[in-house]
């Protein structure tokens, strides 16, 4: 099935129950993509010149930042490479975004088949949503603005990180965001900034179960609180990467608005980098191959007079460091790939499982009949109001700490709220829990999804074998290979359950569907070892994978980059994502990948303008 507008496609699978798949939804899907497509030349495909100061690979929710920052200074030409189409308008709705992943704006990578995670999950492996678009990922994700805990920064600073501590990195959060919401901002006026190029807002239409949620949560004595200031212990209807109903990816806040105005920067879509361009007697990066999504066979070279700049994302960075020569020997020399520098590309792979199972069935919704769809959709035509500017229950977020933690300690459990479906879980739960179908506004039932914030379990990637350039990276993710995150995730679920006894939930008939998954029914439903298997069969993701160029001292033998991020044995080279993450942040990681960007995007400077060239 093809959308024409905007060259966005969505893949059905054959006998798929996906509601998104039938009418009426088809319906509307196709008529949100009319009503909101717009032509394919609103950005000509620029031609590329042969040299410029500073390349930067992937347009990503770093890539944008740093191509906006350093085309700032006006003498440097900036090129700017992307691997997706623009970005086009049906991603700016909020209530699609489940929609659009899966799409030909997704990598739709999967992670390998691992005995301890996904093994119910379709192909026993879970997807992997990665952005292949303008925007990147902040085009697909579900918005949710959360920075983190103060820690995670000091953590990175105390493993031999300079510059990088919670009050170091602070000023750049508030450098990127505009925060849209007054209130917000005069309560916690050192953690909010006005300024910034990046809309921060909450949505303009509140779901029906949002009040129920956050009044169970302080039933249950939890705090409603602003993640993003003081405290992080607590629950919050969260602030979006938004813009009056309307998404704002990393594209949308930094690109849009500069594009046609600063003659210095350079935007090609659909170009696909192959490898850097490495000059083998100096180890210095001189530019990059690449070809286009019209012609794989032509390579095509550019050349940075500078430094080029890699923010392909925790997957697509390290396929394309290894590709080059940079990565662990051993996986490069199976490919008669020279090395170039010998580091641990591809490991320290981290992100925050957790597990699908916890249903909540609904006798109400905001908006649970199909009949809505079409006037929903005229009003959000017309004003950006209504429940498709929205994701339903799914801005709700609360930070516990389990009975492992100690009492002062920080938060070590996410519990997520996603719009689902009563019907397609019981009739067919394998695809259910893969991809998320309908606008997030229509739903009958709640999936309660709690994830692990500090996990101990640690996956890699490597090389395609069947065709390392054009085959999809081998992602072994490896949750719950460390025992330990079996047991933090139970003793969240067990906190996550007692909202049932709530008032909140009891008098709105919030009911846990307590029919014990197939692959588990040999335990009592609700027992602790069932959760854990349910965590091994139907494992979650909510796509917040870091760590794959690590952060670190040259005495980490991890390290791939330095506290400059610059990679270690090559010159004019340096990584701009979350995969320089050392460790995972203790929240949703689009936040923080932005701050990334805004902080090596004043190093670069300081550097080359420090040095008058």
């Amino acid at each position: 099935m093809s959308w024409v507008p905007r060259n966005l496609s969505i893949y059905c699978p054959p006998n798929s129950v996906l509601s998104v798949c039938q009418p009426p939804i088809l319906m509307f899907v196709t008529l949100v993509a009319n009503l909101f497509s717009h032509s394919e030349d609103s950005y000509p495909n620029e031609d590329i010149e042969k040299e410029y100061d500073f390349i930067i690979v992937g347009a990503g929710s770093a890539g944008c930042v740093v191509a906006n920052r350093l085309s700032e200074v006006k003498q440097w030409k900036i090129l700017l490479l992307e691997a997706g189409i623009e970005e086009p308008e049906v991603a700016d709705i909020p209530s699609f975004m489940a929609t659009v992943a899966g799409s030909n704006i997704d990598w739709t990578y999967r992670t390998q088949p691992e005995k301890q995670c996904c093994r119910s999950r379709l192909g026993r492996s879970c997807a992997m949503q990665r952005g292949k678009v303008m925007g990147g990922s902040s085009t697909i994700n579900y918005m949710m603005y959360v920075r983190g805990n103060r820690r995670d920064y000091d953590e990175w600073a105390e493993e031999g990180n300079r510059g990088w501590s919670y009050e170091e990195v602070l000023p750049y959060f508030l450098k990127s965001e505009n925060n849209r919401d007054p209130q917000i901002v005069e309560d916690n006026p050192l953690y909010h900034n006005q300024h910034g190029y990046q809309s921060v807002q909450r949505f303009p239409y509140t779901d029906i179960n949002v009040e129920i949620l956050l009044n169970a949560w302080q039933e249950l004595g939890y705090e409603l609180v602003d993640i993003n200031a003081n405290n992080q212990l607590g629950a919050m209807n969260l602030q979006t990467t938004s813009a009056n109903g309307t998404r704002q990816s990393t594209n949308g806040a930094f690109i849009r608005p500069i594009r046609r105005k600063r003659r210095n920067l350079t935007v090609k879509t659909e170009t696909y980098v192959t490898k850097l361009l490495v000059d083998y007697k100096t180890n210095r990066v001189i530019g990059v191959e690449y070809t286009s999504a019209n012609n794989r066979t032509k390579l095509n070279t550019v050349f940075a007079k500078k430094e080029v700049i890699l923010s392909a994302g925790p997957v697509n960075s390290a396929k394309i460091l290894m590709l080059s020569g940079i990565g662990p020997r051993e996986e490069l020399e199976k490919y008669g790939i020279q090395v170039v520098s010998n580091l641990s590309v591809g490991r320290n792979v981290q992100d925050h499982p957790g597990m699908y199972g916890l249903l909540t069935a609904l006798n109400f919704t905001s908006t649970s009949q199909n009949i809505s769809i079409i006037e929903d959709i005229s009003t959000y035509e017309k004003t950006h109001r209504g429940p498709l500017s929205a994701i339903g229950p799914g801005t709700i977020t609360a930070f516990l700490r389990t009975m492992s933690q100690p009492e002062d300690s920080v938060p070590d459990v996410q519990v997520f709220f996603i719009p689902s479906s009563h019907d397609d879980f019981l009739n067919n739960p394998n695809e259910y829990f893969d991809v998320p179908v309908e606008p997030f506004s229509y739903y009958d039932a709640i999936s309660i999804i709690p994830v692990i914030l500090k996990p101990k379990s640690r996956g890699y990637i490597l090389l395609n074998a069947s065709d390392p350039l054009w085959a999809p990276p081998l992602i072994y993710p490896g949750y719950f290979s460390n025992s330990n995150d079996l047991d933090v995730l139970a003793d969240g679920i067990e906190i996550t359950l007692k909202l049932f006894d709530t008032e909140s939930f009891k008098k709105n008939d919030f009911t846990l569907i307590n029919k014990p998954l197939h692959p588990c029914r040999q335990f009592k439903f609700g027992e602790r070892d069932y959760w854990k298997c349910a965590m091994v069969e139907y494992t979650s993701t909510i796509f917040h994978l870091v760590g794959t160029c690590k952060m670190g001292p040259k005495s980490d033998p991890e390290a791939v980059v330095n506290e400059r991020l610059k990679v270690y044995g090559v010159d004019h080279l340096r990584v701009v994502d979350s995969s320089i993450m050392p460790k995972i942040v203790r929240g949703n990681t689009n936040a923080a990948t932005i701050m990334i960007a805004e902080k090596a995007s004043d190093m670069i400077k300081e550097e080359w303008l420090s040095d008058g060239i």
